[in-house]
């Protein structure tokens, strides 16, 4: 548009990042569409809301507020004479939360390490401030019950099936959020006063709270145009029929589906000139006038070789759970393959985004200006694939500017990935890549047109491993097709492969709207795919298929897969060895494996301890303890529980127990700030009791009679594997 209202200091549009976000750094969608908007003249605003309300979250009059809440519903289950299996779900979570309360602080502390460019390296400290970030969100579940909420991970639409459930979390008894929206965003949604907020859905998990976080600003200010976008959303609403589009429209004004630059920008020109939505790309929207909805041709691309840098200069890039920002850079969309089966990214008009790079010297200046703008040199390229012709030439032209930029990647395992090329890439910063290896059976790679070779991943992995490069290996099971002998070749390649595999990643076969598979099941081996259970439509539809591998069979290859954890270091999303972590970049700058050394590392403590306590590796007595002095980690508290905890479902989203449990005369259980109640006895409270950083081992024994002494070091043992006894 070319007639554009005068800026006077006003915000045109307000781009909010639902929780739960990545709490180690910003996605680039939101930047990528603010520079676009801001290069057509428009003032745009960004805030990402998962990383402002965790730290709005754990200040200590909200830490109080929760503990506070959950001291109260715990009393409350107290006085019941029995409790059902819901009630001992609630009751286990509210027993573990009670640990947080011993040192509120403990939690800012455990952020603080995350940001602290040494500490974050001492990885027993890094593993501690996992626990106490996870026992804080497990201090929200119990509060918030039946809400599971982590770090990562929220309700789905597709669990909870229904607008109106959807709806029903709006309401701050079930939605740990709605304290932040209510008291910190909405106040300043009012002071800004834009003419649109956008809402981006980037992951299932944002689902519900990015339709709660619309409803909820429709009805607070109605005369703001709310509009909805994101990957995942895109996915999920092409598919949609009017009357779950009615329903999605109690939540929004508009839709934006796909790549977002253009259509936002045009959009707001829309809006803020007050004109109809009428011939806008990629959106769908409502005629005020008759009601009916109107719906886009064929989805349009942003042309990234003229698109302007990601802007993220509204946000906070120290408030993330990070020592260094981690910028992420989109250097090309698309796949320049595009043949995968499974692939979804042609989102719902099933046409293939035509590949495109950013030019490289283009690329080369513009992150040069982040990296002075945001003083890091660290880039995660946010992209699906980059071939090898135009990696050759970004790794010359990077050596030859002198730029020390340390990046990774997404990757195909091309054969043009030689020796040298890794290791020109590796000259040129490339820290570690993803590679989707999909499969170690040849015949399903064929099947999926994949479009390479079995021997090529491995050889492919081995050149960028041994250049100094860490390797991720992506794979599936459950293709149309494949037999449980073709899974354990999938396995054996993993197995085989350990000296060129940084870590791996193995899931099992979605069928998403956009693929192949989806718009020709039969084709593909799958008989039937159906919304069963799903009515809103969302975009995990179940699938079948008469040539599946069984349950059973997937379960056996995920047991054996289970002995690699022996090598690998791998912890839970965002965490370092977690799938798509900023933590693990920064910690592959110690090499492609690191995860390794700190397994191996761990064994040795463990064997160490094992010596010090005077036990062989089965546990078994064998010599004298050594004089060590165990002292107390962190807080702990001995309560006595009416109810025996041993026998509750902690996950609410486990099989229930199916029986009730009834009050007694008490069990006692130690409680600590990161760890689940474990129940204990008279002699293990007695060793609790003397330990006070300054008696010897030994001199602790000898003084709690009669009980044999192997029982209590099998206790101490527990105790320091937990981290809360160290010695």
């Amino acid at each position: 548009m070319s007639s554009i209202k005068e800026n006077n200091g006003i915000t045109h549009a307000l781009l909010l990042e639902p929780p739960p976000g990545d709490l180690t750094g910003p996605y680039p969608a939101l930047p990528y569409l603010k520079s676009f908007a801001q290069q057509n003249g428009y003032k745009v605003r960004l805030r990402d809301l998962g990383i402002e309300a965790l730290h709005f979250l754990v200040n200590e009059h909200q830490i109080r507020d929760l503990l506070d809440r959950a001291e109260a519903m715990r009393g409350q289950l107290e006085t019941k004479r029995s409790l059902d299996p819901s009630e001992q779900n609630h009751y286990g979570l509210l027993l573990m939360a009670m640990g947080l309360g011993l040192k509120p602080n403990l939690i800012s502390k455990a952020l603080s390490l995350f940001k602290d460019s040494k500490r974050f390296y001492d990885y027993r400290r890094y593993k501690e401030s996992c626990h106490f970030l996870d026992g804080f969100y497990g201090l929200l579940r119990a509060v918030h019950y039946p809400t599971m909420v982590t770090h990562s991970e929220y309700p789905t639409v597709r669990m909870l099936k229904t607008m109106r459930e959807v709806l029903a979390h709006r309401d701050r008894t079930v939605n740990p959020y709605i304290d932040y929206y209510e008291k910190i965003l909405f106040p300043q949604v009012a002071a800004d006063s834009p003419s649109v907020i956008g809402i981006s859905m980037v992951f299932a998990s944002q689902s519900v709270q990015a339709l709660v976080l619309g409803s909820l600003l429709k009805e607070r200010f109605p005369e703001i145009h709310v509009t909805i976008g994101g990957a995942y959303f895109s996915q999920w609403v092409i598919l949609m029929r009017e009357p779950e589009l009615s329903e999605l429209f109690a939540c929004t004004d508009s839709v934006i589906c796909g790549e977002g630059e253009k259509p936002f920008s045009d959009l707001l020109a829309h809006v803020v000139n007050n004109l109809p939505l009428d011939n806008l790309p990629n959106v769908i929207y409502r005629n005020p006038s008759t009601g009916e909805f109107h719906r886009f041709v064929e989805l349009e691309y942003t042309d990234i070789t003229k698109q302007p840098p990601p802007d993220f200069s509204d946000l906070d890039l120290s408030a993330y759970l990070i020592p260094e920002p981690i910028i992420p850079y989109c250097i090309s969309r698309g796949c320049y393959w595009g043949k995968c089966v499974f692939c979804q990214n042609r989102y719902g008009d099933y046409h293939m985004r035509r590949y495109q790079s950013v030019p490289v010297e283009k690329a080369i200046v513009e992150m040069s200006q982040l990296a002075e703008q945001y003083n890091t040199n660290h880039f995660n390229f946010s992209n699906d694939v980059i071939d090898p012709t135009y990696l050759r030439k970004f790794s010359e032209v990077a050596i030859a500017s002198g730029k020390k930029f340390v990046w990774n990647t997404d990757l195909r395992a091309e054969k043009d990935f030689t020796v040298g090329l890794s290791q020109l890439m590796a000259r040129a910063g490339l820290n570690c890549v993803a590679i989707g290896f999909e499969s170690g059976c040849q015949r399903i790679l064929d099947v999926m047109q994949k479009g390479n070779r079995v021997e090529t991943s491995r050889r492919v992995m081995k050149n960028l491993y041994d250049a100094g490069v860490a390797t991720q290996a992506m794979g599936f099971f459950g293709f149309p097709g494949e037999t449980e002998k073709d899974g354990e070749r999938t396995v054996r390649f993993l197995e085989e492969n350990v000296d060129r595999i940084s870590y791996y990643v193995m899931g099992l076969l979605l069928v998403l709207p956009g693929s192949r598979m989806y718009d020709n099941p039969r084709k593909y081996g799958a008989t039937s795919i159906s919304y069963d259970g799903n009515p809103m439509m969302a975009p995990e539809p179940i699938w079948r298929s008469e040539i599946r591998m069984s349950t059973r069979a997937v379960s056996r290859l995920y047991n054996r897969l289970s002995q690699l954890e022996d090598i690998y270091a791998i912890n839970d999303y965002p965490y370092v060895g977690a799938l798509s972590t900023n933590h693990s970049f920064l910690y592959f700058e110690q090499g492609p494996d690191i995860l390794k050394r700190l397994r191996m590392d761990e064994k040795k403590r463990h064997l160490e301890l094992h010596r010090i306590l005077g036990i062989d590796h089965k546990h078994k007595h064998t010599k004298q303890i050594k004089s060590v002095v165990p002292r107390i980690a962190f807080p702990f508290v001995i309560y006595r529980s009416p109810f025996p905890f041993q026998q509750m479902q902690i996950d609410p989203q486990s099989p229930p127990n199916q029986h009730q449990v009834f009050q007694g005369a008490g069990w006692d259980y130690l409680v600590d700030p990161i760890n689940m109640p474990v129940r204990i006895g008279e002699y293990e409270c007695k060793l609790l009791g003397r330990i006070d950083g300054k008696r010897k081992l030994k001199s602790i024994l000898i003084k709690i009679k009669k009980t044999p002494s192997e029982r209590l070091i099998y206790f101490l043992m527990h105790l320091i594997q937990r981290g809360l006894v160290r010695i």
